[in-house]
């Protein structure tokens, strides 16, 4: 017995040393399966909530489980009843394997059990943890192994105890410093709805726990402001009375609760938390602002009830400060905005940003929930709302009023304000959000320069109910005076830059036209600035195809056109009938002039089909190439006539003028093209003749070149054409007697047939209009990718991308037709060869793209 006391006091001078309860109860298994005779293996559990989980397992040929048991499991293990577990009592009893709470693989793996002793170690009224000390033989524990596991238990208690007050102790001091900490952070906020947004993150911040919630006051109700770990419950309310939360604001202290409280008002059964605080949030005068929860695995202790009043306390006072400050700050403001609106208004630099500034304005000087201004449109005979704040506001913008429909028709003809505390019960109310709703109206006129009216300033309480209070109807008053003069002020500038853009825009226009070469540039940029300068909807460049019957009648086909808006109304016009001298088209292109129709839904020669599409007025330049008809520039309005000024029509013949001028150039550069192209043809096919190729391979190699260039992506397509022309130029300078020998020629006369290589490229060498392309293919296209080719042996990229493509065109060609000293092979065996040549003497990329080229090429020639 000696020795187990030295060694149990040794074993808790170790214990009391731990840093964590795991820690504790791992060496104290270690110490009991010493300490108490008989006993062979053993483990302990810790309890977690309601059941227990194992910390560690000594002497059996298992993994530490990591499923918890359930109190039950435990006490059929211990053979005993609750109340002896709790006041610690140790028991022996025979293993029966069906008492286990292990799984069932786990009773088949663990060693066998003959006898277990139970060591319950109970703190405040429950047992903490379970000492589990087993025997693997069939003789029983001595007679004294009991006695000793209740003295190790009792002891295990003590030291149990002590680690919890110290655990407790650390972590109530590590509350108060986070508390410290939270409530100096409270100092710095400037913002209610920050702090109550940064509220859960607080309070989680104190307890250390997973979840918080914030509940704010708002009326009658409580409502989620703000969660963490929980973002379902954010925005849910909680009626006045219903909850713990109103208990907690109404008692104004914490409430500690347990999740299955009947009290509860928010749903948390899909929650793993047992446990929530509630923490009224009240200022020095016990004012309540709303609630946080925490929510914990584990009950809260009574010392957290003091740190959480404090944070309650402080927090409250935090935010008693804030709506202090903000309602000063929304007083200061008011006086603020009416000695600043009209500084404001007067910075406005365009009618658009006057017009949102003066809403904006209207809404924050005043009470209300929107605000309007609508403007009238003499024109058309009806007021508009051009700029709109508040509730309903994306709706109400550009929504358009018949004379008699609304309130502001009212104001507007007798000129004078008009409050109404009830615009629901005026039967020419218009409530835009589409509800009849009770609320009060105020409607200003606005009156411009010379005292006209010209719209109206309005606001209402629709959005919100309430009234409005007399002083707004004076600030109204005000500012719809001054907007009335700003606006008419904007409106005149306004006119006066559209008019300097207007000549701006024209001059850019004929300096950009100058710069430009091609027609279709010339069209599209000449369309672009037309139709913005008068008006216009849309406007085409359209090409003259004739029928060639002699009667002058064809299609007005459109190549490129231009609208202000995206509404595909050109689709309608890409295709359209003319004949010379007849309708709009005919008439410009029979007499040479600009054709204007005013208005084409009147005109007497308006075709049906195009009148459904709605064109109005209509502008018609003709185009002539070398004194023929070529086609025409076409403007056009859609559901609106134009104002179509002189200018406008000696501008139009003017661009179309210099359209034709330059359409006469490119006409000409594609001669030149087409000459150039054709004489480089000629003498492509006079060397195919001289060196006895089959007939056609000059044109087979240009197009096969050209249609793989094509769909490689190549850029340079003309140069792949002229090299392919010109591959063999340089066999000119081959004598007859080389080049026809019909034998094997000597190595000498095989190195003069190779220099044509190098003889092409240099009497190409000077013409300026040939591009890199060309010459690059008369050099190299001999050169094989393994180095075996000539002139100079080039390997793989060393051999330029325009050779190795062309050299794959070449070798199929000579393949698939017959000479000399070979017959014609199939199509599919020179495609054979061609796999069989890819990545040794030809560029296995060009190959591959070479044979789904030529797939397509041979397919459409059957």
């Amino acid at each position: 017995m000696q020795g187990f006391y030295q060694g149990m006091l040794a074993l808790l001078r170790a214990l009391v040393g731990s840093p964590t309860l795991e820690d504790l109860l791992t060496d104290a298994l270690e110490g009991a399966m010493r300490l108490i005779p008989g006993a062979q293996a053993g483990s302990v559990l810790l309890r977690e909530g309601s059941e227990y989980r194992f910390v560690a397992m000594r002497g059996h040929n298992i993994a530490l489980p990591s499923y918890l048991l359930s109190l039950e499991d435990e006490l059929r293990w211990y053979g005993g009843s609750l109340q002896e577990a709790q006041s610690g009592w140790p028991t022996i009893v025979q293993v029966q394997s069906s008492l286990s709470g292990l799984s069932p693989q786990d009773r088949q793996s663990l060693h066998r059990i003959y006898w277990t002793l139970n060591v319950p170690i109970p703190l405040q009224g429950r047992v903490e943890a379970w000492l589990c000390l087993d025997r693997l033989e069939a003789t029983p524990y001595p007679a004294e192994a009991l006695p000793l596991a209740r003295e190790l238990g009792q002891s295990l208690c003590v030291v149990l105890q002590t680690l919890k007050e110290r655990q407790n102790t650390q972590a109530r001091l590590e509350r108060e410093e986070r508390l410290a900490r939270v409530l100096g952070v409270l100092s710095t906020f400037r913002e209610a709805d920050l702090l109550w947004q940064s509220l859960p993150h607080l309070i989680l911040e104190i307890l250390g726990v997973e979840r918080a919630v914030a509940l704010r006051r708002e009326g009658g109700d409580l409502r989620v402001q703000a969660a963490i770990n929980w973002s379902e419950a954010t925005g849910l309310l909680v009626p006045k009375g219903k909850g713990i939360s109103w208990v907690a604001l109404k008692e104004r202290r914490v409430q500690m609760v347990r999740l299955d409280d009947p009290r509860l008002c928010l749903n948390t059964s899909i929650n793993p938390e047992e446990y929530a605080a509630f923490v009224p949030l009240q200022d020095a005068q016990g004012e309540g602002f709303g609630v946080v929860v925490a929510y914990s695995n584990t009950p809260f202790v009574p010392e957290d009830a003091s740190v959480l009043e404090s944070f309650g306390r402080g927090v409250g006072q935090a935010l008693a400060r804030l709506e202090a400050q903000a309602a000063q700050k929304r007083e200061l403001a008011r006086l603020q905005s009416l000695t600043l609106a009209g500084q404001r208004l007067t910075a406005a630099q365009t009618t658009h940003e006057l017009l949102q500034l003066i809403v904006r304005e209207a809404l924050g000087l005043t009470k209300v929930s929107t605000s309007l201004v609508t403007l009238y449109r003499p024109k058309d005979d009806v007021l508009e709302v051009v700029a709109a704040a508040g509730h309903a506001a994306e709706k109400a913008a550009g929504t358009r009023h018949r004379r008699g429909e609304g309130l502001a028709w009212r104001v507007l003809e007798q000129r004078s304000p008009l409050y109404l505390p009830n615009a629901a019960l005026e039967p020419h109310a218009v409530f835009i959000s589409g509800h009849r709703v009770g609320a009060a109206y105020l409607g200003v006129p606005m009156g411009d320069l010379e005292g006209h009216t010209v719209g109206v300033l309005s606001v209402d309480t629709a959005g919100a109910g309430g009234e409005i209070h007399p002083q707004d109807r004076y600030v109204l008053e005000a500012l719809a005076r001054m907007a009335g003069v700003l606006l008419s002020r904007l409106q005149a500038l306004e006119q006066a830059n559209r008019e300097m853009e207007r000549y701006r825009r024209l001059v850019q226009m004929s300096s950009d036209l100058e710069t430009l070469d091609e027609p279709a540039c010339m069209a599209q940029r000449a369309l672009e600035t037309l139709i913005d300068l008068t008006g216009l909807s849309a406007g085409g460049f359209f090409r003259l195809e004739l029928n060639g019957n002699g009667k002058g009648s064809g299609l007005m086909q459109l190549i490129l056109g231009h609208e202000r808006a995206s509404e595909g109304r050109l689709q309608h016009f890409s295709s359209l009938p003319v004949t010379l001298g007849q309708g709009f088209m005919g008439k410009a292109l029979a007499t040479g002039k600009v054709q204007l129709i005013e208005d084409y839904q009147t005109w007497e020669g308006a075709w049906p089909v195009l009148m459904a599409h709605k064109p109005r007025t209509l502008l018609t330049a003709p185009l002539f190439l070398r004194g023929e008809p070529y086609g025409a520039l076409i403007l056009a309005s859609f559901d609106h006539k134009a104002h179509i000024l002189e200018e406008h029509i000696s501008l139009l013949e003017a661009v179309a003028r210099r359209l034709e001028r330059a359409l006469e150039r490119a006409a000409h550069l594609e001669e030149i093209t087409r000459t150039r192209e054709d004489a480089l043809r000629a003498l492509g096919l006079g060397l195919e003749l001289r060196d006895l190729e089959t007939r056609g391979h000059t044109d087979r190699v240009v197009a096969l070149t050209e249609a793989l260039g094509r769909h490689l992506g190549f850029l340079d397509l003309e140069g792949l054409r002229m090299g392919a022309y010109l591959h063999d130029l340089g066999k000119l300078a081959i004598p007859d007697s080389i080049l026809l020998k019909p034998g094997t020629l000597t190595d000498a006369e095989w190195r003069i047939m190779q220099s044509h290589c190098d003889i092409g490229f240099g009497m190409l060498e000077n013409l300026g209009f040939l591009s890199q392309t060309a010459r690059n293919i008369v050099r190299y296209h001999h050169e094989r990718i393994d180095g075996s080719g000539y002139p100079f042996g080039l390997t793989c990229d060393e051999i330029p991308l325009e050779a190795r493509l062309f050299a794959v065109v070449d070798v199929y060609d000579a393949l698939i037709h017959s000479r000399p000293y070979k017959a014609a092979w199939t199509h599919q065996d020179a495609l054979r060869e061609l796999r069989k040549q890819a990545g040794l003497t030809l560029d296995a990329s060009m190959v591959h793209a070479f044979i789904e080229v030529v797939a397509r090429w041979v397919g459409a020639r059957k």
